[in-house]
């Protein structure tokens, strides 16, 4: 079973254009959403950062190795562009290809949801280019300790219209990085426990010495939205009566 460590976003100080928010809490509400459609609807276990720790490799990396994540997933908002710049992008590390498709994924769920165009030339970046190669470190840490990194901004923040549908819309954002995650891992669905344990009912509708008797009234069940069907029963020798509806 696939166990997924979701990061938000610790940055109070990425203030949202035009709005009264942040990146932190915005992040914070979006993996709480991620996690229950997750955690209600497919056979994963999903875990939200501690939120004190901190992203260095003793922080936020060693909480998911400690509870035996596989993926690790932060999640950000951007900035940059001059207040213009719109679409998704994901970082990933090179040397892993199963992050690079979950990037890939999370990228077009994204930008497929939100109605301002991405204008982003790059989409999908190397995570480990940054910084002379030094990386992000929501990349180079969780590696270290063999686990799948993607650092997800979702959009820009510092555009209006972006931020707006970004505060706005959460619970379709959570959905795009669920359809990615489920796509890229192949995890499958639960099955409800109450259809799992549900009860079903059935009632004898008539008996009949003619097939064609039992099959018409099947068929006016039918057509008046009930499971009608005929079944052969051992004939009754006193009625002479063997086909039920």
């Amino acid at each position: 079973m696939k166990r997924i460590y979701l990061s938000p976003s610790n940055q109070p100080a990425n203030r949202y254009v035009g709005i009264p928010t942040n990146e932190k809490v915005e992040m914070e509400a979006l993996a709480e959403k991620v996690k229950a459609i997750l955690d209600g609807d497919y056979d994963c276990e999903t875990v939200i950062a501690t939120k004190e720790l901190s992203i260095d490799a003793h922080g936020r990396p060693q909480e998911a190795r400690v509870k035996g994540c596989d993926v690790y997933l932060a999640l950000h908002s951007n900035a940059g562009g001059s207040g213009k710049a719109s679409g998704a992008v994901a970082f990933h590390h090179p040397d892993h290809a199963e992050g690079q498709e979950l990037a890939r994924n999370i990228v077009k769920e994204l930008n497929a949801v939100c109605p301002i165009p991405s204008n982003r030339g790059t989409s999908v970046k190397n995570g480990m280019a940054l910084y002379e190669g030094y990386g992000l470190a929501e990349i180079r840490n969780p590696f270290r300790l063999s686990i799948i990194p993607v650092l997800a901004e979702v959009d820009f923040h510092d555009n209006p219209r972006t931020a707006k549908w970004i505060v706005e819309n959460k619970d379709v954002i959570a959905k795009a990085f669920v359809n990615a995650l489920v796509r890229t891992y192949r995890i499958p669905g639960k099955t409800k426990m109450e259809e799992k344990f549900k009860t079903y009912y059935f009632v004898q509708a008539g008996a009949f010495s003619q097939k064609e008797n039992a099959e018409d009234l099947a068929r006016r069940l039918r057509a008046a939205g009930f499971e009608g069907y005929v079944k052969l029963e051992k004939v009754d020798l006193l009625t002479g009566k063997g086909f039920l509806a």
